[in-house]
């Protein structure tokens, strides 16, 4: 790297240390309020990257996919606030450690090490949503494997003559997982006060399952206008809940033989050429 290239480089690091210091003095007034969520680094500093954010204009593609899946891990003013958080967060990232990036390249001249700080820099910013995809999906697999018991439980309560809605609190607090979980939370919430609808729309919000969508939508019919079909259509959906599960974890075990076989491969080879090598050595 050149010398002119370097002085280059510091001059153009210098200013953009120059434009991050200001958006820091100038977003100090801004109004913010800490998640002290612990997947961000740096939260006070987030009214700077809001600030560049607003400035460039910048519109943030997956807020509402965010904030919907945040919405399964807390209260909405909760999820509102993280996930204004998460749409500062990259832009504070880059304005922060981007100028000082180019200083190191500047004064090093290392360019495979500016790649890689680069790299940790985009896993930084992106960080925040591998982490919400991750629990998100674990959520929903923890409660896929639950809703066949719950089911069950369910079904063979109402078919000994329980109502529908006493079958429900009795099934919340059979069990600690995830979804009695959920479903004490709607029991608690509809004692305090709040309309059955509205809690089970809530359980979908934090439940947003093609299955739980169901359950919810049957439970409702069944609550609304009652009748003999809601016992066998209830244990149509736990059968069907069961095989589900056993071909899903069919499929899962397909799958881990599959990755299985290459490292066994690689083993088999090497076992082989430990045999080979000293058999040719000693026949030649």
């Amino acid at each position: 790297m050149t010398y002119l290239f370097r002085l280059i480089l510091l001059t153009f690091a210098s200013v953009l240390a120059a434009i991050s210091s200001i958006f820091l003095l100038r977003s100090r007034s801004d109004p913010f309020e800490a998640t002290e969520f612990p997947v961000f680094c740096l939260e006070s500093l987030f009214p700077a990257g809001g600030r560049v954010r607003r400035t460039l204009r910048r519109k943030d593609r997956r807020s509402n996919d965010r904030y919907r899946k945040l919405l399964e891990l807390m209260t909405p003013l909760e999820a509102e606030r993280v996930a204004a958080s998460a749409q500062n967060a990259g832009c504070t990232y880059l304005l922060l450690l981007l100028p000082l990036l180019l200083l190191l390249l500047a004064v090093t001249g290392d360019v495979f090490l500016f790649f890689v700080e680069l790299l940790l820099l985009a896993g930084l910013c992106l960080y925040f949503d591998y982490w919400l995809d991750n629990t998100v999906k674990r959520r929903h697999r923890e409660i896929l494997s639950q809703y066949p018991a719950m089911l069950t439980e369910m079904s063979l309560m109402v078919n000994v003559g329980i109502t529908a809605s006493e079958a429900f609190e009795r099934v919340a607090v059979s069990s600690d997982g995830l979804l009695f979980r959920e479903m004490r939370r709607v029991s608690s919430s509809v004692q305090n006060g709040m309309p059955v609808d509205e809690a089970l729309d809530t359980l979908s919000l934090r439940a947003p399952l093609r299955e739980m969508k169901k359950f919810v939508s049957l439970y409702k019919q069944n609550l609304v206008k009652g009748g003999p079909d809601f016992p066998r259509t209830l244990n149509e959906m736990a059968e069907n809940a069961w095989t589900d599960r056993k071909n899903s974890a069919r499929t899962q075990g397909e799958l881990a033989e599959q990755k299985l076989l290459m490292p066994t491969l690689f083993m088999f080879v090497g076992i082989l050429l430990m045999i080979i090598v000293p058999a040719f050595r000693n026949l030649f």
